[in-house]
């Protein structure tokens, strides 16, 4: 369990630790989280969805375990934001945020490299169904929620300004027409997605610790808790329990719970930044599950030693 600390799981989170370490010393500033998170939100990320999904065999992943594993996380989601706005009065954008926290996971720069570094890029393949509901469906439905709250009344063409402006609606359709084309897919198309998509897992992480150097720990709240709270209680036992019921293979249980069992996912906050949302519990969020995940998280891949 040491070893696993050692290597993979602390040298991910301490891409966080230098975000937050150069913004304290003085050498980031808050504003730059803002703009390095812009070259995440339009390249970085949706370059690496295209990779994971174009790189994909569909026809083995077992959907069944994909589809217990959403449809907790959509309803896990759902309760957790009518939780922080029936008790705790959170402001719309943000409790929807909040609640999206509570079972969205940073699977793809948290808990894959973890999972690679174990077992290989075999460890890509159960979380692909993962993503690609995340990245085609949840992710999008959510930002452009949220962009209809920060805006107002939205009419037919400000919704289909939104769609298209939004980058992760053609992430996983693209990576899906890559994948057809199998090798007749151009090869340096693939090999800028892997480039650029490469660096998105660290600039997230990265802009994640200097947002976080600017708040303070000891005023976390009743909100933070529950949110992280669910994240690492409910949402791993909630899984586990399902994953059981449809008698998912063991490979696909084992990494499909990994995932649940991940911290708080970085693409809320990525979202408040985007469209102005308070981030300050976001960023608690972030970084409290995933101090405390850490622990979870090396128990767990005991299972692929």
């Amino acid at each position: 369990m040491l070893a696993t600390l050692a290597d993979p799981i602390l040298p991910v989170f301490m891409v966080m630790a230098a975000g937050y370490l150069l913004r304290r010393i003085g050498v980031m500033e808050a504003e730059h989280a803002g703009i390095i998170n812009r070259y995440a939100f339009y390249l970085a990320v949706p370059a690496l969805i295209v990779s994971v999904v174009a790189t994909t065999p569909f026809l083995q992943i077992e959907w069944r375990a994909v589809a217990v594993y959403s449809s907790l996380q959509v309803g896990l989601a759902l309760a957790g934001f009518a939780v922080l706005r029936l008790l705790f009065r959170i402001e719309m954008r943000e409790a929807v945020l909040l609640g999206m926290a509570t079972s969205f996971v940073n699977h793809v720069f948290f808990v894959l490299p973890i999972a690679e570094r174990l077992v290989g890029p075999d460890a890509a393949m159960p979380m692909a169904g993962i993503v690609m509901v995340d990245a085609g469906f949840i992710f999008p439905m959510s930002v452009l929620l949220v962009a209809r709250l920060s805006g107002g009344r939205t009419g037919q063409g400000r919704l289909a300004g939104l769609l298209f402006r939004n980058p992760f609606v053609y992430a996983s359709p693209i990576g899906v027409a890559i994948g057809l084309m199998g090798d007749a897919a151009p090869a340096g198309l693939m090999t800028f997605m892997t480039f650029a998509g490469g660096s998105a897992a660290p600039v997230l992480l990265f802009t994640l610790g200097i947002t976080l150097a600017g708040s303070s720990l000891l005023r976390t709240g009743g909100a933070v808790w529950t949110v992280v709270g669910l994240k690492l209680l409910a949402h791993p036992v909630l899984v586990g329990s399902g994953l059981a019921v449809v008698g998912a293979s063991a490979f696909t249980g084992d990494i499909t719970l990994l995932v649940a069992a991940g911290p708080c996912g970085a693409m809320p906050f990525v979202i408040a930044t985007q469209y102005g949302v308070a981030t300050e519990r976001l960023a608690k969020v972030v970084l409290i599950s995933t101090l405390l995940s850490i622990l979870s998280l090396a128990y767990l891949t005991l299972r692929f030693v």
